[in-house]
């Protein structure tokens, strides 16, 4: 029988009355079943991120912050051997749930990432979708240095601080109670010091204006979206100054 392990960890955050919260949160968030209506709008930015994958067959995959589980799912389908970590035992169950209606195996652990409890050179790469908000990024940055082995990847596809047309969105969103620090261009950069290389691309400018579509729900509306992001991509291909003001962005550090 294929399944996912959930293996429970004291390993909570220092700042434990921070961690708390955001776990409850976390925990509300997907026990609801539903994810975060933005998620559709990164369509572009996560499959960048998975071209930078590349082939995953037989590769040890660490995913931090596991949300519904469809990443992680993912990478299994895909033949990589994969790992989460979350302090949200709700969100580990659910990727319990989908890995189990994809036939696929994967590992979950109740772990917090700024201090995991994996072995030196474990995994060659570590994979983190919209987590740094909530953690001490250089904390989290060190540690995925060092369970990754040598030539492993760590990509992180994170929303930005100076993002210029979702400010407000930011002020009425559920989100905004866990008072959520936004990484700026400069704190992907100081990343560097971790890892012997470091490349970025930014996604969403002018679609930003665009994602009331997706609560609509009407997904051939969804388009919409799509196009003017496609157009923000030649946009900061010409314009290059106007990334810190991306919506998200995706960068890669390589050990």
């Amino acid at each position: 029988m294929v399944f996912v392990t959930i293996a429970v960890q004291i390993t909570m955050m220092s700042e434990h009355t921070k961690s708390t919260s955001v776990e409850q949160f976390y925990d509300i968030q997907w026990s609801s079943g539903r994810g975060d209506i933005f998620s559709l709008a990164f369509r572009d930015a996560v499959g960048y991120s998975y071209i930078l994958l590349g082939d995953l067959r037989g590769r040890r995959v660490l995913e931090i912050g596991a949300g519904l589980g469809e990443q992680a799912v993912y990478f299994a389908l895909q033949g990589a051997q994969v790992t989460v970590i979350d302090i949200s035992l709700e969100s580990l169950k659910s990727v319990q749930e989908l890995a189990g209606c994809e036939g696929v195996e994967v590992k979950g652990v109740v772990m917090d990432a700024q201090q995991m409890s994996f072995e030196s050179g474990q995994f060659e790469f570590i994979y983190i979708n919209s987590v740094m908000m909530h953690v001490d990024c250089a904390k989290v940055m060190s540690e995925c240095s060092r369970v990754l082995r040598k030539g492993g990847k760590l990509i992180i596809v994170e929303p930005l601080k100076y993002g210029l047309f979702v400010q407000g969105y930011r002020l009425i969103s559920s989100y905004k109670k866990m008072n959520p620090q936004y990484m700026t261009l400069g704190m992907f950069t100081g990343g560097e010091k971790y890892f012997s290389v470091f490349t970025h691309r930014e996604f969403y400018f002018f679609s930003c204006l665009l994602l009331p579509v997706f609560f609509l729900r009407v997904r051939w509306l969804y388009s919409l979206f799509y196009g003017v992001a496609r157009f923000d991509a030649l946009l900061f291909t010409v314009l290059p100054f106007l990334r810190r003001l991306a919506w998200v962005s995706v960068g890669v550090y390589e050990k």
